[in-house]
């Protein structure tokens, strides 16, 4: 039964990445890249994990979150930062200063290795206590939200990389960005420990609608990324990113 969690808890990670992986039209990343970030993500939940039960101690969080502060303290400053910390180290000390990543969508391809690696051990993890039931809402939720969050930072990291006199200044606010949406993701699907079971239901349901607006999002960043990429054939020789003054791409 362990083997067959382990599968099916993989399985939705795979396919998130097979689709970002075709989404990156004119440069692939060579695969062991790709694998090799994943796999980072994926091995960083455990030391992370005992990370977070330290500072959950230190803030006074107590296993069963039953109150406003213990809810946005797990969601922002536990989980938000320190997760999305942890999947941007891995991109950045893996793969970032490496000749691949050579085009601006692949800070979102990275980003989201890293993010959908941890969030297939989280997924193993959950089913492991709760049931293999729980990958329903997983898989299309949990597992793309990393993928979502992520990809603020991962944005970010792939039009600095080109850009180095705002590259601080887009990671930053990619981070930012990530934790803020990772913690929000958290807190309503808390809420119902907090709330009224109405008001409890109704911000638990709000994570549909903010997934749905992070794809479309992440969409638009993908073809923006991909239209200014330097090996599209497409691109116009003169068009230049509105962030380019000084022919970084070349």
């Amino acid at each position: 039964m362990c083997i067959i969690n382990f599968i099916v808890a993989m399985i939705p990670g795979i396919l998130w990445m097979w689709y970002i992986y075709r989404s990156d039209k004119f440069e692939p990343e060579p695969l062991g890249k790709i694998i090799m970030v994943f796999l980072g993500g994926f091995f960083a939940v455990l030391p992370i994990a005992l990370i977070e039960v330290g500072i959950s101690a230190m803030l006074g969080i107590s296993g069963d979150i039953d109150t406003i502060y213990e809810a946005v303290s797990a969601s922002w400053f536990v989980a938000g930062i320190l997760e999305e910390l942890t999947k941007f180290g891995v991109v950045l000390f893996a793969v970032y200063y490496s000749k691949e990543f050579d085009e601006p969508i692949d800070g979102i391809v990275y980003s989201s290795a890293a993010a959908l690696g941890f969030a297939s051990l989280e997924n193993f993890l959950y089913m492991s206590q709760m049931g293999i039931g729980v990958i329903l809402i997983r898989g299309p939720l949990s597992t793309l939200g990393h993928l979502l969050f992520s990809a603020f930072w991962g944005y970010g990291l792939g039009r600095g990389k080109f850009h180095p006199k705002i590259a601080k200044q887009l990671t930053i606010s990619g981070l930012l960005l990530a934790a803020g949406a990772h913690g929000l993701f958290n807190f309503f699907l808390m809420s119902s420990k907090i709330f009224s079971p109405a008001i409890g239901s109704l911000l638990a349901f709000m994570v549909i609608p903010l997934v749905i607006g992070l794809w479309i999002l992440l969409v638009r960043k993908i073809r923006k990324d991909e239209s200014i990429s330097p090996f599209n054939p497409h691109r116009k020789p003169d068009e230049l990113d509105e962030y380019d003054d000084s022919n970084e791409i070349a």
